[in-house]
């Protein structure tokens, strides 16, 4: 994501992780970018989205354990609530009356939790991830973090994405990650990933956002219903293939930043 008018920054979680990401200074409202799990801060100008995001104040952080970030090791410090207060060392840094937070995937639920812990989040826009409870089998959990330590981690990580049609930055990001880190990141997930969205503040704004052929459509109409979120169809039959309109998404994000702030 480096380009001029670019500025690197650096904070400190609380619990000491020290977290890095990259600000773009702007004239309009402030947009909180947050990447998925196998993901940094890079996919936001390799996708088109920071391109799309014109006039608005960017800060996008690597979440700890990706792109430039520390590393931690340990999945409970990969926990859901220590990935949430990442983005509020973010808010606590550059203060702002109020913040829109857009995050893809893993990033999306985060959005969301961070907007249900944090009044300064007046909008959270989340990007294929739905709002509702999941379940995690400890199994299934484990097999996956197995499979991307182990000696050929690297190709099933990308030929996972390969294969289900995502485009290139998403398959570019994956060669990128640390996969030690990630299977860390994995066996997390099962410290608060499966939870669902509380009921956010009156006055917040939640946007759930996935493909129009979504085979778990119904889930993301079950969260507009009990959230009263606003839920956006792009084309696309997989979440996964969503991932080619994320541009087209965020532009859709800065239409409604310019309008409501």
């Amino acid at each position: 994501m480096r380009d001029d008018g670019l500025e690197p920054f650096t904070v400190v979680s609380g619990d000491g992780v020290r977290l890095r990401g990259l600000r773009r200074p702007g004239p309009g409202p402030t947009a909180v970018l947050v990447h998925g799990v196998a993901m940094d801060t890079r996919v936001w100008a390799e996708s088109g989205a920071l391109g799309a995001l014109a006039g608005a104040e960017v800060l996008a952080l690597d979440l700890r354990g990706r792109g430039e970030s520390d590393r931690v090791g340990s999945a409970r410090r990969h926990s859901v609530a220590h990935c949430v207060a990442d983005v509020q060392a973010v808010l606590d840094a550059f203060p702002r009356e109020r913040y829109s937070v857009l995050g893809l995937y893993f990033g999306g639920r985060i959005a969301l939790l961070t907007a249900a812990a944090d009044a300064r989040v007046t909008r959270a826009v989340s990007f294929c991830a739905h709002a509702e409870e999941v379940t995690l089998p400890e199994e299934a959990v484990e097999a996956e973090a197995a499979a991307l330590e182990g000696p050929g981690g690297r190709a099933y990580l990308r030929d996972h994405f390969t294969k289900a049609g995502a485009p290139r930055w998403m398959t570019d990001a994956c060669e990128r990650a640390d996969l030690g880190e990630l299977a860390a990141v994995t066996r997390g997930l099962r410290y608060g990933s499966g939870q669902g969205v509380p009921p956010c503040r009156p006055g917040q704004e939640l946007v759930l956002v996935t493909a129009g052929g979504d085979a778990g459509l119904a889930e993301f109409r079950a969260g507009e219903r009990r959230l009263g979120a606003h839920l956006w169809l792009v084309d696309g039959a997989t979440r996964i293939r969503a991932a080619h309109r994320l541009a087209e998404v965020a532009g859709r994000v800065a239409g409604v930043l310019e309008e409501t702030g």
